[in-house]
């Protein structure tokens, strides 16, 4: 099994809406690698949050660490164009009447505690993805789980973040671009899979290099 720790979004609605965001988009790469999934995520507690959830078991994403935050609303993005395939909104936009009373329009974002917690929840895990994380301290909780359960720990960097000193040795560590239009989650959800189903360390990681040069 893989655990992918990182944002999730909706994008459109209704049954066709699809997720988004850093951890979602590896964990539906990672799915059609043929590996199973459990994301980290922290979502609204609301109707977009209540439609999110539906979208990620659509998507055969397993979300039983995935926490819901009262305080802040799920993040909803418009549906992509049907013609040419782009999406008709630069930003993430937020409907108000989603945003809970006592809440505000930032996105819910996943703390170390978070992570520490959601962790206990799962087991038998082989591979934890951590993308884009907001604090360096996510990495460390990460990478403590993945010494503890001897899985392989990935992580994409947020833009400007340094790599933290101390996580094992045979991480990959990489940068992810401010914008890239998802394509390096699709990478890293492959490379996931890749290890989950047994593939050696070097080769997945050659596979992953070769992909990403193309």
């Amino acid at each position: 099994m893989i655990v992918v720790i990182g944002s999730a979004r909706l994008r459109g609605k209704g049954p066709e809406a699809t997720v988004d965001g850093s951890g979602a988009l590896v964990a539906v790469a990672a799915v059609r690698g043929g590996a199973r999934v459990e994301l980290i995520s922290k979502i609204g507690d609301d109707a977009i949050g209540d439609e999110l959830s539906l979208a990620l078991a659509r998507a055969g994403i397993g979300h039983v660490a995935t926490l819901r935050d009262a305080a802040h609303a799920t993040v909803h993005l418009a549906a992509e164009d049907a013609e040419d395939g782009v999406t008709d909104v630069a930003e993430p936009s937020i409907d108000p009447a989603d945003i809970p009373i006592d809440g505000d329009a930032d996105e819910p974002t996943l703390d170390p505690a978070d992570v520490e917690l959601a962790l206990r929840y799962l087991s038998d895990y082989r591979v934890i993805v951590v993308a884009r994380p907001a604090e360096v301290a996510i990495i460390h909780a990460a990478a403590t789980a993945a010494n503890w359960a001897n899985a392989h720990l990935v992580v994409a960097l947020a833009p400007g973040m340094d790599s933290p000193a101390g996580l094992p040795a045979d991480a990959l560590i990489i940068t992810a671009d401010e914008d890239d239009g998802g394509a390096l989650a699709g990478l890293l959800g492959a490379y996931a899979a890749a290890i989950d189903g047994g593939t050696p360390l070097a080769e997945a990681f050659d596979a992953f290099r070769a992909a990403a040069a193309t």
